[in-house]
């Protein structure tokens, strides 16, 4: 099983610019609702750099230019060698944009429903980084909410997680849980609520389409407490790292495909099919996706238990690197990924093919064939 990435960038459309800030664009990487993310180089650079340009027509809006800007800040706090770096951005220009690491490689879905899942120390390597991934993102305050098996790369050096899009800030991620339980407490000892307790947060605004507060997300990869209308948590990171794990071994989507509403009670009511997962793993995901995210573990415990199942026999957590330091879980993280992360082969993709010289521009119509 080898994961292979793409082996040339799409050519660039009429409308799309030539250049971004101090870089020069070479092709089209991909494009979705918030925007398009190209390949840009510049005379310094002997690779890529991913360059992600907002949409025109959201560039006029404030709140999504505020939105975009939360996002650059976002990234800036995170420091993980399991999610892309940093390098530049200019939130205040016509079309806002931001440059970051560019990451080769198939994306998780992608690979696993057209090659194979993955199993053994590759199946581990991705547990391991995607949790890394998630306790940096939450030990800087920051809720990722949109964890899923096209938002993760199989990089050359181990898993990305990208697209921080919908992510929010929280500086107390487990305040309202809290809170819930000492209401909890209060009303088993029937004593009146005190004055100076928060009441329970009214639910945010729906987004258009969905009838649901707060719902953001991929039908199917949404937490149970999102469903419930509660306040989404790093523990509802947690659930999702469980469900692409699963996703990963099993080569299908834990809670299936079908209408919301059907993906919605399947997630609530239902447990997760999770086929093909070794039973140290399986029992941890298992965990990960328990439909009250107090019984969760955080995304340390989550990562420490990963590589806990990942080192050699005889080397564990209190092994150290030869100087009498015991290694942090970041260098047990780099370790796992050299030792099992050997089975991606994807180099940066070309530049686009030149477009033959009988071919119409793009977007132009062809001459229907001469009748036979």
């Amino acid at each position: 099983m080898i994961a292979r990435g793409r082996r040339r960038l799409a050519r660039l459309r009429p409308e799309d610019p030539r250049t971004v800030g101090p870089y020069q664009i070479v092709g089209r990487v991909g494009s979705g609702g918030m925007g398009t993310v190209y390949a840009g180089t510049t005379p310094e650079l002997s690779g890529y750099l991913a360059v992600k340009v907002v949409h025109e027509a959201h560039a006029v809006d404030p709140g999504f230019r505020r939105r975009f800007a939360r996002e650059a800040r976002l990234m800036v706090r995170v420091d993980s060698p399991c999610v892309p770096r940093f390098v530049r951005a200019d939130v205040e220009a016509p079309v806002p944009w931001l440059a970051t690491e560019f990451v080769p490689g198939p994306t998780l879905r992608h690979h696993v429903e057209r090659r194979a899942p993955l199993r053994g120390g590759m199946l581990l390597g991705l547990a391991a980084g995607v949790a890394e991934a998630l306790r940096s993102m939450h030990a800087a305050g920051i809720v990722h909410r949109d964890l899923k098996p096209s938002n993760v790369v199989l990089a050359p050096g181990g898993p990305k997680v990208l697209d921080f899009g919908i992510a929010h800030a929280a500086e107390d991620p487990t305040l309202w849980l809290r809170l819930r339980r000492m209401r909890r407490r209060v009303r088993d000892l029937r004593l009146p609520v005190p004055a100076a307790l928060p009441p329970r947060p009214g639910p945010a605004p729906a987004p258009a389409g969905t009838g649901r507060p707060d719902l953001v997300g991929t039908p199917g990869w949404i937490s149970p407490e999102q469903y419930r209308g509660r306040p989404v948590t790093a523990r509802s990171d947690v659930f999702l790292w469980g469900a692409l794990v699963g996703f990963a071994a099993a080569r299908h989507d834990p809670f299936g495909h079908g209408h919301p509403a059907v993906l919605a009670r399947r997630v609530l009511r239902e447990d997760p099919d999770l086929a093909g997962l070794p039973a140290g793993l399986e029992e941890l995901v298992l965990a990960a996706m328990a439909k009250d995210p107090e019984d969760r573990p955080s995304s340390t415990e989550l990562l420490r238990r990963v590589l806990d199942l990942a080192e050699p026999a005889g080397r564990g957590d209190g092994a150290d690197e030869g100087d009498g330091r015991p290694r942090t879980d970041r260098q047990r993280v780099r370790s796992l990924l050299a030792r099992e992360w050997t089975r991606v082969s994807a180099r940066p993709p070309k530049p686009p093919a030149a477009r033959p010289a009988w071919l119409p521009p793009f977007g132009a119509g062809r001459r229907p064939p001469a009748p036979r």
